[in-house]
């Protein structure tokens, strides 16, 4: 099956994205202008080029670079020069001496050991670059799954203001009929308290708002002080890849970008051991050089040099040796830390998949009990208008149905984190 990857777009493109963005909340601050409306996709621009992690995964991957470059140049020629002019004095006058020269030097050969020490360094490069993409996929999750709780919290502030107006429209009904002497007072003061605890449960959903806020913000990674609303999201539209459990798991070891780098970290490790297992071979180079000296710059005594240069060391102490060891060791923890990645991302695949199922099922439930909950209102409401029904029949039925129509809500939305922590578990993104 063809890798469902997506592309990040270009850092010019999210550093534009992210701009417009926040001269937008400029200019709302400063026109008081309506509060800009940001989508789901503005808010993962404004993270990828804002978001400190990304810049220090970024700036990973120019070190790592600098790091192989620096690798590579220790089997190019190096050249270098050297100008020097002295003067001295005595009892019988003074002299000027100069001396100029030049070097070179390039190894023929060092039984690999640099080759190994390039790979290495190369395999430690791929691997930052897919931890890099590892810590933007993992930023853009957790813009999603803060956008959607953002989202839940603001349904969970209207359906408690919903709530509100309902006890609100029964104190009303509750005060008519006292007033007509179908009903005790006993049914306002019980109305009143009811209406009491839906607009405390209202300004709790409202401070709900705002720490999902600064949860986004914070997952945006922006400090940002102005008003800003998000766009509302089709939850019905939402859709699972349909895969098999074991087709789950091969699509998530291919994809995992940290699954990716455990495998090209122990890459780095094995050439790092044969680089580290040379470094008693010995070196051969290749050496040349030029120069000049006497008593007048015009006049200098020039000659020339080539030569053969090898090196191999006798004794170490043992160094040689723990550093194999030691190299040896890396490799063995990097493998077992790869088996251990391997088995933590089947569990999260298995749980990621359990989670949606589950989702589903609290959906299908709640809508059948929302709609009893509709028709049980109806009839506490109808009942109570008649002077017939109970006022904690009203209270209880009117508080189920609100406690109904949040959880359908609850389950579509917990349906949407499901499926943010199947496409973080598997590696893909829709």
């Amino acid at each position: 099956m063809e890798s469902k990857i997506k592309k990040f777009p270009s850092r010019a493109a999210r550093l534009f994205a992210a701009m417009f963005v926040f001269f937008a909340l400029q200019s709302y601050a400063v026109q008081g202008m309506a509060a800009p409306v940001l989508s789901l996709e503005d808010c993962l621009a404004i993270a990828q080029a804002n978001h400190p992690s990304i810049a220090g995964a970024e700036a990973s991957i120019v070190s790592g670079r600098g790091q192989l470059a620096r690798t590579v140049a220790s089997d190019r020629l190096t050249a270098t020069g050297d100008v020097s002019t002295s003067r001295t004095g005595a009892e019988h006058g003074e002299a000027s001496s100069f001396s100029m020269g030049a070097t070179v030097s390039v190894k023929i050969f060092d039984a690999n050991r640099n080759k190994y020490a390039v790979d290495s360094a190369r395999y430690s490069l791929s691997a930052t670059d897919e931890d890099a993409r590892r810590t933007a996929t993992e930023v853009r999750s957790n813009v999603k799954s803060s956008y959607m709780t953002l989202l839940l919290n603001h349904e969970t502030a209207r359906q408690r203001l919903e709530s509100v107006r309902a006890f609100e429209r029964h104190l009303e009904q509750a005060k008519g009929l006292y007033e007509s002497g179908s009903k005790p007072w006993y049914d306002v003061t019980k109305a009143e308290v009811d209406l009491g605890n839906a607009q405390l449960a209202f300004v709790e959903a409202e401070g709900g708002i705002e720490t999902a806020k600064a949860a986004l913000l914070n997952a945006m990674g922006i400090d940002q002080s102005e008003e800003f609303d998000i766009a509302p999201v089709d939850l019905d539209a939402a859709s699972a890849p349909e895969w098999t459990g074991d087709e789950a798991m091969r699509q998530a070891l291919e994809n995992r970008p940290d699954y990716k780098s455990s495998a090209l970290k122990i890459m780095a490790g094995q050439a790092n051991l044969s680089s580290e297992a040379r470094a008693s071979s010995p070196t051969l180079s290749l050496t040349g050089g030029y120069s000049g000296s006497g008593n007048d710059i015009s006049d200098l005594e020039r000659g020339w040099n080539v030569g053969l240069r090898m090196s191999a060391p006798i004794a170490d102490g043992g160094a040689e040796k723990a550093r194999v060891e030691s190299a040896r060791g890396q490799v063995m923890s990097l493998e077992a830390s790869h088996e251990k990645l391997r088995q933590d991302i089947m569990l999260e695949v298995r749980k990621a998949q359990s989670d949606i199922t589950k989702a589903r099922e609290r959906i299908r439930i709640s809508e059948i009990t929302l709609t009893s909950a509709e028709e049980n209102r109806k009839m506490a409401v109808g009942r109570y208008e008649t002077g017939i029904g109970d006022p904690l029949e009203v209270t209880d039925a009117l508080l189920s149905y609100a406690d109904a129509m949040l959880s359908n809500r609850q389950a579509k939305y917990d349906l949407q984190l499901a499926i943010i922590g199947l496409e973080r578990a598997m590696g893909t993104e829709r």
